[in-house]
């Protein structure tokens, strides 16, 4: 690959940044490869010796924003201790954290997205999310907070996933200070999903369904 000026910054990195400022600026994606490499003075062989198209560019920028969350999260220093339950709150926490620094992009890929409807541009992020939740899925097994219930359980890491999406479309809608009710639909939707996976479920699914109905939050 040929070397750049030391005053550029390299290559996949300008042409991510490129990609993501037209995206927020005009609230679509570039329209061509051409004129992507137009605005930034390279050849089409220069992109595609980084990317294969212009999708892979957004893709795996999603999937970089995901590693380094759980890159985050991993590194604390109670990681370790933490129970299958505390380690997907310190994750979904962490994510919705993240998330603000760019929002403008979750409400253009997403906000107008139903939570079970796939999302092309999130393939390579989900995959990697899928790695981290088996992960979960397996240190609560260990422990057993996670019980075992036959084909039931090959559907863990799907609702996990939905989870996930489900957090996002609450956060996008969320106008409470300082997104408070996120954090409170975290907690509660952890809380009930896991246990699901454990023992019982019905005293938190009460108090999930409970937060829902308008005015939850002050009944919390």
């Amino acid at each position: 690959m040929d070397e750049h000026s030391h005053e550029l910054p390299p290559l996949r990195q300008r042409i991510e940044e490129a990609y993501l400022h037209e995206f927020r600026a005009e609230g679509r994606p570039p329209v061509s490869v051409y004129r992507l490499c137009q605005g930034l003075g390279i050849t089409e062989r220069e992109f595609f010796g980084e990317y294969s198209s212009l999708e892979a560019v957004e893709r795996q920028w999603w999937r970089g924003v995901m590693d380094k969350v759980i890159h985050s999260v991993e590194s604390g220093p109670e990681w370790q201790e933490f129970s299958a339950r505390q380690r997907m709150l310190a994750f979904m926490f962490g994510f919705a954290e993240a998330s603000l620094d760019h929002r403008s992009l979750l409400f253009l890929r997403l906000g107008q997205v139903m939570p079970i409807k796939p999302v092309p541009e999130w393939t390579a992020l989900e995959e990697r999310y899928e790695e981290f939740v088996n992960g979960i899925l397996m240190h609560g097994r260990n422990r057993g907070e996670i019980m075992a219930r036959g084909p039931l359980s090959s559907t863990y890491p799907k609702v996990l996933r939905l989870l996930l999406r489900s957090v996002v479309a609450f956060h996008l809608k969320d106008d409470s200070p300082k997104f408070e009710r996120t954090d409170a639909f975290i907690e509660k939707s952890v809380t009930v999903l896991f246990d699901l996976m454990g023992r019982q479920a019905l005293d938190s699914g009460f108090d999930l369904m409970r937060f829902l109905l308008p005015g939850g939050l002050k009944r919390a």
